[in-house]
C-alpha cells in the first residue's frame, strides 16, 4: 500500500475510535446516486475505507458508489473487507455496473463463496475474476442486506438496512495511462489536414519532455487512428530528431492512412502504445478533416 494507507487508517481510528483496515483513500460523500460516484484512480489495486450510514448501528438508506477506468479484458476482483467485525458490523451487498447513462448491472454478490484474508465472515461480499468486456469507466455499488441492486443503481428493497463500516478493495485494474505529447504532420504549425479517403502514410512525431523520453517507447506496440486502437503502423525512423526544437530527441513514426480509419467527423488523432518497461501511453493531437480536392 502507499503512504496514504497509514494516514487513512490513523484518521479512521481518530474519527471512529477503532483501528480500521489500511486504505489508500477515504470515502468522500456524497457518492450517491450512481452518477455522483466517487472517482477512483486505481493503479492495479485500490482500497477505500468507507461507512454505510454511520457507526451508531442504526438503520440507513445510504448507498455508496465508486467508479474506475479499466481496460478490456482486465480481470478485476471487487472485495469487501472488515464489513463484519469492524467498528460496526454490516452485511454488505456489492454490484458492478457499466457506463452511464444506463448503468447496466453486470454482476452482483451478497455473500462471498469463501472467507478471504481481511474478512472473518462470508457476509463480506466479493466479486471474483470479473472480465471487463470493454475499455471504459465502470461503477461499483455498495449496499446493505436486504437491499439488492438493479440496473441504474437503484435497489429492490426500500427498507432501511443496518449501518456499518467496511473497506472496499479493487484489484486487477490495468495501471493508469501516461499521457504524452504527439504532433501529427509536424511542421504544419496548424491542425494537421487529413483526408480519410487518401492513401499513403501519416507521419506522427512522439515528443520527448522533461518527464518522458520518446526513445523508451516500444515501437512494436504503437497503434494510431480514429479511436487509437487501429493497427496502422507502417514504420518508424531509425534515427531520432528534435522536431519541436526543445533540445530533446523525438521519435517519428509513419502510419497507413487507410488503416487509421478516420471519419470526416473526427477532430483528433489518438496514438496508443507502451514503453519498454510496460507503462501504457496515450497521445492526442488535433486534426482538420478535408476532402481530396483541398489536399
Amino acid at each position: 500500500m502507499k503512504k496514504t494507507c497509514l494516514y487513512a487508517a490513523t484518521l479512521s481510528a481518530i474519527l471512529f475510535g477503532t483501528t480500521a483496515l489500511a486504505a489508500d483513500v477515504m470515502e468522500e460523500e456524497p457518492n450517491q446516486p450512481i452518477y455522483n460516484a466517487q472517482a477512483l484512480s486505481v493503479d492495479i489495486e485500490m482500497a477505500v475505507y468507507a461507512v454505510l450510514g454511520d457507526i451508531g448501528g442504526g438503520n440507513t438508506t445510504d448507498l455508496d458508489f465508486y467508479s474506475f477506468y479499466g481496460q478490456a479484458d482486465d480481470v478485476v476482483t471487487v472485495d469487501i473487507d472488515g464489513g463484519m467485525g469492524g467498528a460496526q458490523s454490516v452485511d454488505t451487498v456489492i454490484a458492478i455496473f457499466g457506463p452511464g447513462p444506463y448503468y447496466q448491472m453486470l454482476r452482483l454478490n451478497d455473500d462471498a463463496t469463501s472467507i478471504d484474508p481481511g474478512s472473518t465472515h462470508r457476509f463480506d461480499s466479493r466479486i471474483d475474476n470479473f472480465h471487463l468486456p470493454a475499455t471504459g469507466r465502470y461503477y461499483v455499488g455498495v449496499s446493505n442486506y436486504p437491499r439488492y441492486f438493479q440496473n441504474g443503481g437503484v435497489v429492490t428493497n426500500a427498507t432501511r438496512g443496518a449501518s456499518g463500516d467496511y473497506t472496499l478493495v479493487i484489484t486487477g485494474v490495468s495501471p493508469d495511462v501516461q499521457m504524452i505529447d504527439i504532433e501529427v504532420k509536424p511542421g504544419n504549425h496548424e491542425w494537421a489536414p487529413i483526408n480519410p479517403k487518401s492513401r499513403g502514410k501519416i507521419p506522427v512525431a512522439i515528443l520527448s519532455t522533461g518527464s518522458f523520453d520518446a526513445r523508451n517507447v516500444d515501437l512494436t506496440t504503437l497503434t494510431f487512428g480514429s479511436t487509437g486502437d487501429e493497427a496502422s503502423l507502417s514504420h518508424c525512423g531509425k534515427s531520432n530528431q528534435d522536431f519541436n526544437n526543445d533540445g530533446r530527441l523525438d521519435v517519428m513514426c509513419h502510419f497507413n492512412n487507410q488503416d487509421a480509419s478516420f471519419n470526416y467527423s473526427d477532430i483528433e488523432g489518438i496514438l496508443r502504445g507502451a514503453t519498454t518497461d510496460g507503462t501504457r501511453i496515450e497521445g492526442r493531437a488535433p486534426l482538420k478533416m478535408v476532402p481530396q480536392k483541398q489536399q
